[in-house]
């Protein structure tokens, strides 16, 4: 096993576009049509300012939300939730770091004339359509991202199976390419600085990506704060060998640098570094990590069993195997614990309304590196057939949520998951069983069918009919 990853190392030694140009255009043009195709956003109020955001840079110059603050207190119950006044501008309660940097994808539809003359109304729905346009291009650019660092550490075909089980069996599918979460921005920063990681003393060109890696990790740290965790990963991988003062430089100056804009930015607004999260880690331990590990609601062994053979990049078989890939596999593992441990503390670990453990949404793509670590210490073909099961099975949990969540309406009924968490734990009435009973989410093929039918207009009708609002 030692000389095939070797000699896949050396055939295969990143994201050779020359070569393998036009299969990760397939794969990616592939995954956009799987991710479009349930014809809806999953989104919730909690991103909403991160679909407005963009709109408001390129229209007005400014990551306040003026245009659509009025609007939004007069006709969204929830804004007072996910936006804040403050001296008579509007802000999004939300970190804005994924938002401003996905600004640029927003290009093509803010700069169309028409859309520029719209009413607020008219462009929170734009901004919702293009939300979902844009989740999609993030996920899909992930998934090639984690290929291009798989391919490095494993043969060619059992990396191209790896990276089609996190891009089909993971959250990836049922969340981050469903609305512009913070996880959504946040893998593209996260798996950028770990594969600038797995690129460390690869020559004359070293310099270059500790710049990156520091750069991707400002930029997840800028994205959710509970990114500080990936500094605690670079800071665990700098310290495991002779590190010269300049790398230290290099890797953590570009995180000094964003976590200061951002304290800076939150000060400003809401008067206190942290931004406008209220909560702390006061949460119980316990509770929280045995709910998003084990609960039949958002257990992360339940949605997504396949990272389970994580724990076997931890054998010795494994680690002789890892080569030159250790520090990429010591700096996923420690960023997962830390990111388990973050959420485990939380008040509110379970994430509100949502699929399955969307708050681990962040780890999934650092697990898969443990799981294609951990690959060539499996024993024998029944292990990789039991992965392979469970990634199937993987692959139907995320689809259940993609086309029927939230039909049956698990979270609400028959009162609220938040107000009653206990809920989490009801084997007998959970979410996957009676998400499956909903039955498939129509409304949004409805639309659709009306919309080739008779336009815009009859399409608008029927969104009425249906009740379906844009916010």
């Amino acid at each position: 096993m030692e000389s095939r990853s070797s000699t896949a190392r050396e055939e295969t030694p990143g994201l050779r576009w020359r070569g393998g140009k036009w299969r990760y255009a397939i794969l990616w043009v592939f995954l956009s049509l799987v991710y479009h195709s349930n014809l809806r956003p999953i989104a919730s109020g909690d991103s909403l300012p991160a679909a407005l955001i963009p709109v408001s840079i390129l229209l007005d110059h400014s990551v306040a939300l003026d245009r659509f603050g009025p609007y939004l207190r007069d006709h969204v119950w929830y804004a007072k939730f996910v936006t804040r006044q403050v001296g008579g501008r509007w802000y999004s309660f939300y970190p804005i770091g994924g938002p401003v940097l996905a600004t640029p994808l927003y290009l093509p539809v803010a700069y169309v004339p028409w859309v520029r003359r719209q009413d607020p109304g008219t462009l929170v729905a734009v901004a919702r359509i293009t939300e979902k346009f844009v989740a999609v291009a993030l996920a899909a650019t992930v998934a090639l991202l984690l290929l291009a660092l798989l391919r490095r550490m494993l043969p060619e075909r059992e990396a191209w199976l790896l990276a089609l089980v996190f891009a089909l069996g993971t959250g990836n599918w049922s969340t981050a390419s469903q609305a512009l979460w913070q996880h959504t921005y946040g893998q593209v920063a996260i798996l950028g600085c770990l594969y600038a990681i797995d690129r460390w003393e690869e020559g004359a060109a070293n310099v270059r990506w500790e710049w990156i890696a520091g750069f991707c990790a400002g930029c997840a740290l800028t994205i959710r704060p509970s990114n500080i965790a990936l500094l605690v990963a670079l800071g665990v991988v700098l310290g495991l060998r002779r590190t010269r003062p300049g790398t230290w430089i290099r890797v953590l100056a570009p995180v000094m640098v964003a976590g200061a804009l951002t304290g800076a930015g939150n000060l400003a607004v809401f008067g206190r570094v942290s931004g406008g999260y209220q909560h702390v880690l006061s949460g119980h331990f316990i509770e929280g990590l045995a709910g998003i590990l084990f609960s039949p609601a958002r257990g992360l062994l339940v949605y997504t069993p396949v990272v389970i053979f994580a724990l076997a990049a931890l054998s010795r078989r494994a680690r002789v195997a890892a080569g030159r890939h250790g520090r990429v596999i010591v700096a996923a593992g420690i960023f997962s614990i830390c990111q388990i441990g973050v959420v485990a503390f939380w008040p509110t670990w379970w994430g509100g309304y949502c699929w399955g453990p969307r708050l681990l949404t962040d780890i999934l793509a650092p697990l898969m590196i443990l799981v294609a670590a951990g690959l060539p210490a499996l024993p024998g073909s029944g292990w990789r057939r039991a992965l392979a099961v469970v990634a199937v099975y993987g692959l139907l949990i995320q689809a259940i949520g993609v086309y029927c969540y939230p039909e049956g309406r698990w979270d609400r009924l028959p009162v609220s998951v938040d107000s009653h968490p206990g809920r989490l734990w009801d084997w007998r009435d959970n979410p996957i069983t009676r998400t499956v009973r909903g039955g498939i989410a129509r409304e949004p093929y409805a639309v659709v069918e009306a919309a080739a039918g008779g336009g815009w207009t009859a399409a608008a009708k029927k969104l009425r009919e249906l009740r379906i609002q844009p916010y």
